[in-house]
């Protein structure tokens, strides 16, 4: 426990003094640097440490850490309703991107906690604190856990682009396609995950990108069957799945990697036809416009 609050202590230092720069230049983008100070003080005041590791933890419901930010945070956005359960939750993902926090899945919680749990659930269901689990449905009331790890140990804050901002939609295939599974499981798989993510794989970009390098520029319809999900019910995404995916791609820095541009038609239509309007979104190849 005592190293558990040195820890925390730590943290809360360098949030105030860091000592990398990267993570001070990062942690400027607004509301992520509130928000770390928020979670660890909630760490501090709980004592919970239910990471298998023994790592501190914390388990709050996501309009409690939205109303311990400054008031002055709030107040930005007092405009929109949902904006506490809706949109601030991306700034969790960007902090877990970071390797600040990380959300953890049922076999990372250790056993006194998971029994804990188990014996509250029962008890809010009505049942016997000895009856069995149906399936696994019976902790899907459980709050999100996220582990804490030490700001002084290297972390990964270069991940976090100048670029985002709460409005950044994470998405597990891109983040899985830009880094791999563990990194993706980080932010995306926590307790009340069924572990099934239906997204596009690193193998269908893969493939997107070597179609994209035969063809110089593509259109959302273009793009769509390269990187439909392999869902059950074999059902299509709406667009906006689709922009989502490309977008957060675009802002993890994979396109770049590539050499290629998700951006507006008129970019490059001089020097690729397609059949878009100029201020379309399209993907293309870089190398066309040198």
């Amino acid at each position: 426990m005592e190293n558990t609050t040195t820890a925390l202590d730590t943290n809360l230092q360098l949030l105030k003094h860091p000592t990398d720069k990267t993570m001070e230049n990062k942690l400027k983008i607004p509301g992520l640097k509130a928000l770390l100070k928020v979670i660890n003080k909630v760490a501090q005041s709980t004592g919970e440490h239910e990471a298998l590791d023994g790592r501190p933890t914390i388990a709050v419901n996501m309009d409690v850490l939205y109303n311990l930010m400054p008031t002055s945070y709030q107040k930005k956005h007092a405009d929109n309703p949902t904006f506490a359960t809706k949109t601030f939750p991306n700034l969790l993902r960007l902090l877990c991107l970071s390797g600040a926090i990380q959300l953890l899945d049922w076999t990372q919680i250790s056993k006194d906690a998971r029994d804990a749990r188990y014996k509250a659930a029962m008890v809010s269901m009505g049942k016997s604190k000895e009856a069995a689990p149906t399936g696994h449905y019976w902790y899907m009331q459980y709050k999100n856990v996220y582990a804490i790890n030490d700001f002084s140990q290297p972390l990964h804050w270069e991940r976090i682009s100048y670029k985002m901002t709460v409005q950044t939609k994470l998405t597990y295939g891109a983040v899985a396609t830009m880094y791999d599974l563990e990194v993706a499981s980080d932010i995306f798989t926590g307790i009340n995950s069924d572990h099934a993510v239906a997204t596009m794989t690193e193998n269908q970009v893969g493939k997107l990108i070597t179609q994209l390098s035969k063809v110089k520029a593509m259109t959302l319809d273009d793009i769509k069957p390269f990187i439909k999900p392999d869902t059950k019910d074999d059902k299509d995404r709406a667009d906006d799945w689709y922009r989502n995916q490309l977008n957060c791609l675009d802002i993890l820095g994979y396109f770049k990697a590539n050499d290629v541009a998700y951006d507006m038609y008129c970019k490059c239509s001089d020097y690729v036809d397609i059949d878009a309007k100029p201020q379309q979104k399209v993907l293309y190849m870089l190398n066309i416009t040198k």
